[in-house]
């Protein structure tokens, strides 16, 4: 007969422990491996460099494996039916015109566009052939301007002003669409080109008016996988022909863009990448007699020629401009730069 009194083994204390850490670090695991792709293409989406290569390295080896097992279709499937998925490389979709048995396809070439091999990739610098500038309608009440202005962070206060402006206007219709802290570098974060595609084939605008810039100072890869700095020779190429390609794409059918310039910049370093890429602008639009470049560098630089957050408005009265972060526009700001794009969509449309 057993002593009731003898205890009993001991528990081992340390084992709920150990199964409680093992079903964590199990599950994080899991977890890991489920979003491993995106992580990776989180890696993807950071300025090229360093950190970036870094967070690569870490993820990519899991992305494989979630890969492998498929362990990222849950993932992806979610992102397919969210509409995130994203691409990589700056793909330009053949502009109108530019398609094999189309009117002005291969068989007709368009005047004023260069024929684009592959895939829509317009050369390192097209110099379209002269053709008759754009003629807007005269719009009505009745049958109101349908205009489309949008871009990075840059044109959200600015297109606030312009949608107000065209709205008093009474026969302009103004669609605002920013995209914060994207461009034309990084096609990962946002795919223009695509976004630009769709906007073109509804056929429902007859201008567009486009802002792009602030974000696109950093790294950039080119069609083979090469990766540039600003500064660099291949930098400026690959954005230019990327300029020329949306120039392209959102022209054709009587369409007018409108290619709005950065202004100066309160950093005079940040100024100078900015002035360089206007030149880029200015250039390309000058190529193209259906887009206009609108500059906004002279509106928002002091008597002197430097930056103030604080200028003489149109009215007279000195008004706060410039956002304290020395790069955005506040409401004031936005009216004036408002005002000089309403002025030029104005005078060649016919609208009083």
């Amino acid at each position: 007969m057993a002593d009731a009194t003898r205890p009993g083994p001991r528990p081992r204390l340390g084992a709920r422990p150990r199964r409680v850490f093992g079903v964590m670090v199990g599950g994080l695991l899991l977890a890991v491996l489920l979003n491993a792709p995106a992580l990776e293409q989180g890696a993807e989406s950071m300025p090229y460099g360093r950190e970036r290569d870094f967070w690569l390295a870490v993820w990519k080896p899991f992305a494989t494996v979630s890969r492998l097992f498929f362990l990222d279709e849950p993932r992806n499937l979610l992102d397919r039916a969210l509409g995130r998925e994203q691409r990589g490389l700056f793909e330009l979709p053949a502009a109108p015109g530019d398609e094999p048995g189309q009117p002005g396809g291969d068989a007709t070439p368009v005047p004023g566009r260069t024929p684009t091999p592959g895939r829509g990739t317009p050369a390192a610098s097209p110099t379209p052939t002269p053709d008759p500038r754009p003629k807007l309608r005269t719009p009505t009440a009745a049958d109101p301007l349908r205009v489309w202005i949008g871009g990075d962070s840059m044109v959200k206060v600015l297109g606030e002003a312009f949608v107000r402006q065209a709205a008093e206007t009474g026969v302009i219709a103004a669609t605002h669409d920013p995209q914060l802290s994207s461009g034309l570098t990084r096609p990962d974060f946002f795919d223009w080109p695509g976004h630009f595609n769709q906007l073109v084939q509804s056929g429902r605008y007859e201008v567009f008016i486009v802002m792009f810039g602030a974000n696109d100072s950093q790294g950039i890869k080119t069609p083979d996988g090469q990766i540039f700095q600003p500064g660099d020779p291949g930098w400026t190429a690959e954005y230019r022909r990327r300029v020329a390609g949306v120039m392209d794409l959102l022209g054709g059918g009587n369409r007018l863009v409108l290619w709005v310039g950065q202004p100066i910049m309160r950093s005079a370093e940040f100024s100078q990448r900015m002035a360089e890429l206007n030149a880029i602008y200015r250039e390309e639009a000058a190529k193209r007699p259906w887009v206009q470049f609108i500059d906004l560098w002279p509106l928002f630089q002091t008597p002197s020629g430097g930056y103030d957050a604080y200028l003489r408005d149109d009215d007279g009265q000195v008004k706060e401009m410039r956002h304290p972060d020395g790069v955005h526009l506040v409401r004031d700001g936005g009216e004036r730069a408002a005002r000089a794009i309403m002025a030029a969509l104005k005078a060649e449309a016919g609208i009083p």
